[in-house]
């Protein structure tokens, strides 16, 4: 199995937590306050835990991207107690652009567009991973079965 199959479950899961705190249209600044408070004080959202939330200039681009950290809540890693994946140490992080170097022709309208401006999700330390017991793990632990349709694009339901 491949890493991209990793990489999209925790994007699905990510998606779907995060749209239970924050809905699409709800106003950016109002938004990232929300996820940085929730973020602070590790709040546990059903499935995830937000660990951290930080800003971080990247060396190429020279510009600054938003970072932030999860984990599974500790009730997703008490779901599973019989399996030897050791999944207390998964954490990732959704990285978006910070909103201030967006180009003002492409600045969101709402927290849904600027969450479906992810650039990306990195998985801390996942060379660490068996990627085939990782992806099993989530699936047994999280139903994936809306994020299986055609069509679907990142954050592209998060009307809550």
């Amino acid at each position: 199995m491949e890493r991209t199959q990793l990489f999209k479950r925790l994007l699905a899961i990510t998606e779907d937590e995060i749209a239970s705190l924050i809905k699409h249209d709800d106003d950016i600044s109002r938004s990232l306050l929300r996820l940085d408070v929730a973020a602070r004080t590790r709040h546990i959202i059903d499935v995830i835990q937000l660990e951290d939330m930080w800003q971080q200039l990247d060396e190429k681009s020279k510009t600054f991207n938003l970072h932030l950290a999860m984990r599974l809540s500790p009730a997703t890693l008490s779901a599973c107690l019989n399996t030897d994946v050791e999944m207390n140490c998964l954490e990732w992080r959704l990285v978006l652009p910070k909103y201030a170097d967006i180009a003002a022709k492409s600045k969101p309208l709402c927290a849904g567009e600027y969450l479906a401006m992810m650039k990306d999700i990195e998985i801390v330390n996942i060379e660490k991973y068996d990627i085939q017991k990782t992806c099993t793990y989530l699936d047994q632990v999280y139903d994936f079965t809306f994020h299986k349709q055609e069509g679907r694009t990142p954050f592209s339901r998060t009307a809550g």
